[in-house]
């Protein structure tokens, strides 16, 4: 689902949807096992005939209004195409060696499975793309945006802070808001003094973040630092970042230890209210759950919580208020994961 609402940040963006997909990272054991068309075709339901995803967002005014909606649809149908060798290889970023004694180069053909996709917004066709059976990169042949995102959306999978990728500039703005954050940190480190960007290029090429604490002699590189540590400061500068947009926080406690939560939670959820950030958080944990329902009464009234249920062949949702999830919780002792 938060893949699905990452793609509105620009949805006539092709290169955008191609993203989204899961595919193996580089540097695995043979990241050429999963290619796009692969990846494309697992966006769909695998039970449904129909190549199609769909979904509608409003946004309203200041009352309960609807100022302006927008429905976005991803179709795609498989057709068959006859490809060269030359062509073929391509695709696959794999060098054709193979020559005949005259020196040229032999052509087989392949029939090759081809996706076309069109992106359509309020039933008007806006983009289109395609890609092949055992396609590696998206290029050629696509009508792609290459405009700024429309829609401001930050993405935070369950596993970025391992990268110590951080949004810190957009934090160092904020004078009063980093100092929170410094207040915050001290629940994993109580003699932090401060986070600064170091220049020296020596360890990966660029600068590195560090920490100055009292604790040690010189500031560390944050990437020494434990996976808590990294991931409250991922999570608190990416509110910064996702300024007057849309925060999406899949696994959000991921790392942070029960301890931390209270606060940490409470600076992140606190501040998406005063900078106009809309936050959808996932979780399993029901600790985690309760902690956000009982951070911030001002949260928890402005707060909805889903969740999904198998039934068979279909999904269904239940939704509660952030109030009512933790009168239900407490006194019902229902199971909101």
């Amino acid at each position: 689902m938060l893949e699905v609402l990452q793609s509105y940040s620009d949805p006539q963006n092709f290169k955008i949807w191609g993203m989204l997909l899961r595919r193996n990272n580089p540097g695995t054991a043979d990241p050429l096992l999963y290619s796009y068309y692969e990846g494309f075709y697992d966006l769909f339901n695998i039970n449904s005939e129909e190549k199609c995803i769909e979904y509608t967002v409003e946004q309203k005014g200041s009352g309960s209004e609807i100022v302006d909606r927008e429905n976005i649809k991803l179709r795609a149908k498989i057709t068959e195409e006859e490809l060269t060798e030359s062509e073929y290889c391509k695709i696959q970023g794999i060098a054709l060696s193979h020559q005949k004694a005259s020196g040229e180069l032999e052509e087989f053909t392949h029939n090759v499975n081809k996706m076309e996709v069109e992106i359509m917004i309020n039933d008007k066709a806006v983009s289109s793309g395609y890609v092949f059976e055992g396609q590696r990169r998206i290029e050629g042949g696509s009508q792609m945006s290459l405009a700024k995102p429309e829609h401001n959306v930050v993405y935070i999978s369950p596993s970025r802070h391992t990268g110590a990728e951080i949004y810190l500039t957009d934090i160092l703005k904020y004078p009063e808001l980093y100092e929170e954050m410094l207040e915050i940190l001290r629940d994993y480190d109580k003699n932090i003094i401060s986070i600064n960007y170091d220049n020296d290029k020596r360890y990966s090429g660029r600068g590195i973040y560090k920490i100055l604490s009292k604790s040690y002699k010189e500031a560390l590189p944050l990437n020494v630092y434990g996976d808590g540590m990294k991931k409250a400061i991922l999570l608190m500068s990416a509110v910064l970042k996702a300024q007057n947009g849309i925060l999406l926080l899949d696994e959000f406690e991921t790392a942070i230890h029960t301890s931390a939560m209270d606060r940490t939670f409470r600076w992140i959820l606190e501040n998406c209210l005063k900078l106009n950030v809309q936050v959808f958080l996932t979780s399993h944990s029901r600790e985690a759950i309760d902690k956000v329902l009982k951070c911030s009464e001002n949260v928890r009234k402005q707060t909805a919580l889903y969740t999904l249920y198998k039934e068979e062949d279909r999904i269904s949702v239940r939704r509660l208020t952030g109030d009512k999830a933790l009168e239900v919780q407490d006194e019902m002792g229902l199971e909101l994961r």
